[in-house]
């Protein structure tokens, strides 16, 4: 049964789906800034201090978007799912089927970019999402999400360039 969630159509639907998401979220992101978070949910992932996600977290309430805050950390962690599980999927299936044993390197590079790229996205989105629903700033969970921030973000970077240099050697690979 784990054999068929390998699949390259579903990695399509995950990685796709999670795309989607992220695509979702930068276009409704917009609405999230004010004076204080000019940078929007950005400005709360770096928050490294309670008091800082204090305010940024007010000046959503003065603004009337802290629903939409709280929806769009609930949205994020769908796309985290998602797109970490299509990553880890498409990276074994390359893994698995390369005939160049660079190819298989790049597929485990994705595999563990992507892993370690939810791990710390979730780490830092529950960090927040926490703050948000208990309407209250934590110096602990502000620089907890603080910390993971920067690893999520070169683990993203580098698994997306993986997954997407995967694919098109992949593609040259099986044309020859």
């Amino acid at each position: 049964m784990m054999s068929n969630l390998y699949s390259w159509r579903n990695f399509w639907i995950f990685w796709g789906g999670g795309l989607a998401l992220f695509a979702y979220l930068v276009a409704t992101g917009g609405a999230l800034e004010t004076a204080v978070a000019p940078h929007g949910i950005l400005d709360h992932q770096a928050a490294a201090t309670g008091e800082r996600v204090d305010a940024i977290q007010r000046s959503w309430a003065d603004a009337g978007v802290i629903n939409l805050a709280r929806w769009g950390m609930i949205v994020d962690l769908l796309f985290i799912g998602l797109y970490m599980s299509g990553g880890i999927i498409g990276g074994r299936l390359i893994w698995q089927q390369a005939k160049s044993p660079a190819l298989k390197k790049v597929g485990l590079l994705c595999v563990l970019s992507y892993f370690l790229f939810g791990l710390t996205d979730y780490i830092e989105t529950i960090s927040q999402l926490v703050q948000l629903l208990q309407d209250q700033g934590s110096d602990i969970l502000a620089g907890t999400a603080a910390v993971a921030r920067p690893v999520k973000i070169v683990t993203w970077i580098v698994g997306t360039i993986a997954i997407l240099v995967a694919l098109i050697w992949r593609w040259s690979e099986r044309r020859a």
